[in-house]
């Protein structure tokens, strides 16, 4: 039989048969230091990562790109057809006539905007060129819109809004030009909000985190 030595002014548990600890001795709690030491650090590699990691504005840069289709593809068709396009605002009868001339500047001007934001929809996004070039892109559209607002519905209606040089869809819905193109400029102007102040609302929530 195993016997248990213990020292000789050590007194036995007679239940147990095994040295009782001293007096003094208390069990202390279990040190979990390390482990909150490990969880601080994780906690702050992860956010290092986090901000290491550029900030992509995914739903900004989707504005942008819808932007830039909208101004590519407007300049498009009316430099394919100048004088349709011409020929359409003359029919407006708002601009006076010595601005006919510069009509012929609104296609290759509409081009160049989407060129413009081909450099938006990269680095340029939160910089300050990026927010000048969005800007005017809505105050051009505002003032397409309020140029829409100039033109006799009736006339609008039968010449088309030109916003694709002369093609238009055909519809049989009363005010349907004006309908469709104030809406279509109105989402635009809400894609530009969304690419001017998305990257913002995305940077403080970043923090936030």
């Amino acid at each position: 039989m195993a016997q248990v030595f213990s020292h000789p002014d050590q007194p036995i548990d007679s239940g147990s048969g095994l040295p009782t600890p001293p007096a003094e001795h208390v069990e202390s709690d279990k040190d979990d230091s390390l482990a909150r030491g490990v969880d601080s650090m994780v906690r702050t590699e992860a956010a290092h990562e986090l901000e290491a990691q550029p900030p992509r504005y995914l739903f900004a840069r989707i504005s942008v790109i819808l932007i830039m289709l909208m101004w590519v593809s407007a300049g498009f068709f009316k430099v394919s057809d100048m004088s349709g396009f011409v020929d359409t605002v003359t029919q407006h009868r708002v601009l006076p006539e010595h601005m006919m001339s510069f009509l012929w500047w609104v296609g290759p001007g509409e081009l160049v905007m989407g060129l413009l934001l081909v450099f938006v929809i990269g680095s340029e996004l939160r910089k300050p060129f990026g927010k000048i070039v969005l800007l005017v892109s809505m105050g051009a559209i505002s003032g397409f819109i309020y140029y829409l607002m100039q033109v006799d519905p009736v006339v609008l209606q039968e010449s088309g809004c030109g916003c694709l040089s002369d093609y238009r869809i055909a519809s049989g819905m009363e005010n349907s030009v004006r309908f469709f193109a104030v809406g279509r400029n109105a989402i635009l102007i809400l894609l530009h909000l969304v690419a001017l102040f998305g990257p913002a609302i995305s940077d403080r929530v970043r923090r936030s985190r």
